[in-house]
C-alpha cells in the first residue's frame, strides 16, 4: 500500500516534539511560599457571680493547613458574646472571630404532649474551642467581650 505524500508528511510531523526548552536562569523567579497554619484554642469559662467570669486557656495547638470556608460574621451583638482577636506586635487587629455567649445554651425538647419546645439554659461553666487561620504576623490572641472592647479578658502570646 502506498501512502500519499501529504499523509506521510503529517505522520512524520505529528511524531516530532514541538516543545521548546528554554533555560534562562535570569528569568526564573524563586518565591518562598509561607505554609498556611491553623490555630486551635481551648478555653474554660467559669461564672462565679453575675459580674465575675473567669477565662482560662486550656491549650493551644498550631498546625499546618487552612480552613475551607470563611466564617460568617454575626450582625447582632448580645451581652456575654465574645470576640477573639489576632493582633500583631503593636496590638493592631489582624483578624477576628465572633463567638456567641458560650454560657447560654439553647436546648430543644419534647414536652409530655409530644410538642417540641425550646428553652435557654444559663450555664455556670463550659469549655469552648476556637479555630482560626493563623496569620504569620500574629503575636497575640486576645479574648474580649463584644459590648466592652476596651477590656481584654485574656491575652495569649504566641
Amino acid at each position: 500500500m502506498k501512502l500519499p505524500p501529504l499523509l506521510l508528511f503529517l505522520l512524520i510531523v505529528s511524531c516530532t516534539s514541538l516543545k521548546k526548552s528554554t533555560t534562562n536562569s535570569s528569568t526564573e523567579e524563586t518565591t518562598t511560599k509561607v505554609a498556611s497554619k491553623i490555630i486551635f484554642l481551648n478555653y474554660k469559662i467559669s461564672k462565679d457571680s453575675d459580674t465575675n467570669t473567669d477565662f482560662t486557656l486550656i491549650n493551644k495547638i498550631i498546625t499546618d493547613g487552612h480552613l475551607k470556608k470563611r466564617r460568617k460574621t454575626a450582625t447582632s451583638r448580645n451581652p456575654g458574646d465574645l470576640i477573639c482577636l489576632q493582633q500583631d506586635i503593636n496590638s493592631k487587629i489582624i483578624d477576628s472571630i465572633y463567638i456567641k455567649n458560650p454560657l447560654l445554651k439553647n436546648v430543644e425538647f419534647a414536652d409530655p404532649s409530644g410538642e417540641l419546645g425550646r428553652k435557654t439554659i444559663e450555664l455556670n461553666s463550659t469549655t469552648i474551642s476556637v479555630r482560626m487561620d493563623l496569620n504569620p504576623q500574629t503575636k497575640f490572641i486576645t479574648l474580649k467581650l463584644t459590648n466592652n472592647t476596651n477590656n481584654s479578658l485574656l491575652k495569649t502570646q504566641l
